[in-house]
């Protein structure tokens, strides 16, 4: 949030913010809050405004969507698997993949990292693999299981 104009600037309600007296604060609530904001100026002019921070659950991952196949053939499109379009400030607490047999064949500890479906440096079949993803985001933990089909 940014107010700006004044010299004190005193932010209600304080929950929620990383500062309740300062111009710029950090909001971070838990639930979908609006805060007020009493900005003086140097002769004692006081001036009110107030904005609405909507709360999104994203936890549960519903924002953070995985594709649910890739073909990497080189065409450069859908050529390897990850989370690079989530942008640049997640961090990887753990993102695996594993093949039918247990073995995992991909591990990454950047968001710039993606499988581009080989293995020992060898393309693995066409099939499904499973993926376990723990990540930490601006928004909150993210935690994923599921299935990729990769595609031949």
């Amino acid at each position: 949030m940014n107010a700006n104009g004044a010299i004190s600037y005193q932010w209600q309600p304080a929950s929620g913010l990383s500062a309740s007296n300062i111009a710029n604060p950090v909001a971070r609530p838990t639930t979908t809050t609006t805060y007020s904001v009493t900005a003086k100026d140097g002769i004692g002019c006081t001036i009110i405004d107030s904005v609405t921070v909507f709360f999104n659950a994203i936890g549960d991952g519903r924002l953070y969507q995985m594709p649910t196949a890739f073909t990497p053939n080189g065409d450069g499109l859908n050529d390897c698997f990850g989370i690079s379009k989530w942008g640049a400030n997640v961090e990887i607490e753990l993102f695996d993949i594993y093949n039918r047999w247990g073995e995992r064949v991909f591990t990454a500890s950047s968001s710039n990292q993606c499988w581009d479906g080989r293995f020992k440096g060898k393309p693995q079949t066409g099939g499904n693999y499973l993926y376990i993803l723990k990540v930490r985001s601006a928004c909150g933990d993210i935690d994923k299981k599921g299935s990729i089909l990769l595609i031949r």
